[in-house]
C-alpha cells in the first residue's frame, strides 16, 4: 500500500520517488505510475508541463516555493498535480543521503522507498532492529534467518520459548527501532500463510491462524510434496516474511496509516501465491447497543432503487475464497424466473432481480456468523444490510414479525397491483401451489402483515410493512422463491418470514422514526463491521 506524503501544505522539502515513471498520453495528459499504483494527470498541456517540471521534482522542492516560481495562471494546475502526487504516495522527504550502502541495504532500499517517505531513516532503523524468531520447523527457521540477514536486519536472535504444536508455525518479533509486533508463517495441508504484510501483527494473531487451520476442510487426498519442492516453498515464504518485516520497520519511522484487517500472502505447495485479507472485527453484540440516529430523509425515500451490483462489488472481501466468513453469493444453476434466486453456501436469497437475490443470500448467510448470541435478547429484533436503511428496516421487520399472534387483526386485502398479480399467478398457476393470501394489522399501528398460507396451513411467505402492497409483494416473492427452491435446491435455507426488499426496508425505517413506537440502536461491534461494508441495527418496542 503506497504511503501518502502528508498534508499538501507541508513545509517539508520533498522529491519524487525514484520508482515513479511517466508515460505520455499525447493530448490526453501524462500517466504516472509506481508499482501497481497509477494516476493520470489530464490536460492538453499536462505532458509539456510535466517534462519541464520533472527534473525539479526529482531533485527536490518545497511546495510553496515551487508554486511561487510558477506563472500565476498556471498555479492551480500545478497545485493539482502536486496534490495527486502526494495523495498517491509518489513523494518522499528530502533526506541526507549516506555515503554508501551495503549490499543488503541496496536490496532493501527500493522496497523501503515505496513504503515510506523516509527510506534512509528506515534503513537506519533496519540496522538497529533486532528480530526474535521461534519456529516449530528448524528448516523453515533457517530459511527465515537467511532472508532476514539478506534484508539488512541488525540482529536475528533465537526465541527459546517451546515450539508450538499442530500446524507449522514460525513467529518473528521485530523489536528495538522496529517496535514490538508479531509476524508469522503458518502452514498445514499444502497451504502457507505469511504476514501480515500491511500492518503490525496483534498478540492473538497466531491463535487466530491456528484456529482457522483447525476449522479448515483439507482435501483427504492431499500428500506432502517432496523435500525439493518444499525447499523452494520455504525460500519463497521466508522472503515474503522478510518483506513484511521490512515494511513494518518502514512504517515505524513515519505516520503511515495501517488498515484494520491484516493481509496475508497465501501460497500453495504449487507456488501459487496471492494476497488475502483476514477479517478481524468483533462479533455483533445486541446486548451492548447504543442509540442510532435516524437516517437522512433521502436514505429512507423509496425514490430510485440503489445500485445493488455496486454494493456487492464493495464487499467482495466478505467472501474471500481463503478467509471469507461466507461463501460467494451466486445464482449458481438456479432458475431466475419468475424471481431471482441465489445461494451463499447453504443459505439462499431471493429478489425481484438476480442482483437483489445475491444481496439477500449474502445477508442471510452473514446473519449466521456475525452475531454474538442474538437469542439472548428475545425482546429485540436484529437486522443486517449493506446500507443503514436496509439494516434498520430488517431489524424493525424482525421485531414486528415476532409480535404475538393476538396483536394481529384481520383486515381487507387491497386491490392487487400488477406486480402482486404476476407473483400470485406464478405461484398458483405456473408452480401449481394452492395458497391463500391473508392481510392483518398490528394493534392499529399502521403496520400490515401479509401471509401466504398453503392449503395445508403451511406458511409459505410473510412480510410486514406500513404499505399493504409492499408487504404483499414481498410475502409473495418469498412464497414463489420457496416453491422454486423446493424443486431445484431442497437443501437451501431461506427465511419464510422476513423483510429485505428495498421498498419494505425503507418504509419500515421511516415508520419507526416517525412514530417513535420502536427504538433503534446499533449493536456492540457495529463500527467495526460498518467499516467493512456491513451495517447492523437492533430494534425494540418503546
Amino acid at each position: 500500500m503506497p504511503e501518502t506524503s502528508g498534508s499538501p501544505e507541508s513545509p517539508t522539502a520533498v522529491r519524487l520517488k525514484s520508482a515513479v515513471r511517466a508515460r505520455s498520453l499525447a493530448a490526453e495528459g501524462v500517466a504516472l505510475s509506481m508499482g501497481s499504483t497509477a494516476v493520470v494527470v489530464r490536460g492538453a498541456q499536462a505532458d509539456t508541463v510535466w517534462r519541464a517540471l520533472e527534473p525539479t521534482l526529482r531533485a527536490g522542492f518545497q511546495r510553496s516555493a515551487l508554486l511561487e516560481r510558477f506563472p500565476a495562471r498556471g498555479r492551480p494546475f500545478l497545485a493539482g498535480i502536486l496534490d495527486q502526487l502526494a495523495e498517491h504516495g509518489f513523494l518522499r522527504d528530502l533526506e541526507p543521503e549516506p555515503d554508501s550502502l551495503t549490499e543488503a541495504e541496496r536490496a532493501a532500499y527500493p522496497h523501503l522507498e515505496s513504503a515510506t517517505r523516509r527510506p534512509y531513516a528506515a534503513l537506519a532503523a533496519l540496522r538497529a532492529s533486532v528480530v526474535r524468531v521461534r519456529s516449530s520447523c528448524p528448516l523453515l527457521e533457517a530459511e527465515v534467518r537467511r532472508a532476514l540477514a539478506r534484508a539488512g536486519f541488525g540482529e536475528v536472535q533465537a526465541d527459546t520459548e517451546p515450539a508450538p504444536q499442530g500446524p507449522i508455525l514460525l513467529t518473528a518479533r521485530p523489536g528495538e527501532a522496529g517496535g514490538g509486533a508479531e509476524y508469522v508463517v503458518a502452514a498445514d495441508g499444502g497451504l502457507w500463510l505469511t504476514g501480515p504484510r500491511n500492518r503490525p501483527g496483534t498478540p492473538d494473531l497466531s491463535g487466530r491462524l491456528r484456529a482457522w487451520f483447525t476449522g479448515r476442510e483439507t482435501d483427504p487426498a492431499h500428500r506432502e510434496p517432496d523435500d525439493s519442492a518444499l525447499r523452494i516453498t520455504r525460500t519463497l515464504v521466508a522472503a515474503q516474511l522478510a518483506l513484511a518485516l521490512v515494511g513494518h520497520v518502514a512504517r515505524s519511522v513515519s505516520d503511515t496509516a495501517v488498515p484494520d484487517d491484516p493481509e496475508f500472502m497465501v501460497t500453495t505447495d504449487e507456488l501459487v501465491s496471492e494476497p488475502h485479507t483476514l477479517l478481524v472485527p468483533d462479533p455483533l453484540d445486541p446486548a451492548a447497543s447504543w442509540p442510532l440516529p435516524a437516517p437522512a430523509p433521502r436514505d429512507t425515500a423509496p425514490a430510485e432503487p440503489l445500485e445493488v451490483p455496486d454494493r456487492l462489488d464493495a464487499v467482495t472481501h466478505l467472501w474471500d475464497r481463503v478467509f471469507g466468513p461466507v461463501s460467494p453469493p451466486a445464482p449458481e444453476d438456479l432458475s431466475q424466473l419468475p424471481v431471482g434466486l441465489a445461494r451463499s453456501g447453504r443459505y439462499a436469497g431471493c429478489g425481484f432481480t438476480t442482483a437483489q437475490a445475491r444481496e439477500n443470500a449474502l445477508v442471510n448467510a452473514l446473519q449466521q456468523v456475525v452475531w454474538r448470541a442474538p437469542e439472548h435478547v428475545p425482546q429485540a429484533g436484529t437486522g443486517l444490510g449493506l446500507t443503514p436503511v436496509a439494516a434498520i428496516g430488517a431489524a424493525v421487520g424482525d421485531l414486528v414479525l415476532r409480535a404475538p399472534e393476538e396483536r394481529w387483526k384481520d383486515v381487507d386485502l387491497p386491490s392487487p397491483s400488477p406486480a402482486a398479480r404476476r407473483l400470485w399467478t406464478a405461484l398458483t398457476l405456473r408452480l401449481g401451489v394452492t395458497a391463500e393470501l391473508r392481510l392483518q394489522e398490528l394493534d392499529g399501528s399502521g403496520i400490515r402483515r401479509a401471509q401466504v398460507v398453503s392449503g395445508h396451513g403451511e406458511l409459505r411467505g410473510a412480510s410486514a410493512a406500513p404499505e399493504p402492497d409492499a408487504c404483499v409483494q414481498e410475502a409473495l416473492l418469498r412464497a414463489v422463491a420457496k416453491a422454486r427452491l423446493a424443486e431445484e435446491a431442497p437443501d437451501a435455507v431461506l427465511p419464510t418470514a422476513s423483510t429485505g426488499t428495498e421498498a419494505v426496508a425503507s418504509a419500515l425505517a421511516r415508520w419507526a422514526f416517525e412514530t417513535g413506537r420502536v427504538r433503534v440502536t446499533a449493536p456492540g461491534g457495529a463500527d467495526g463491521w460498518r467499516s467493512r461494508g456491513v451495517h447492523a441495527a437492533v430494534a425494540a418496542w418503546t
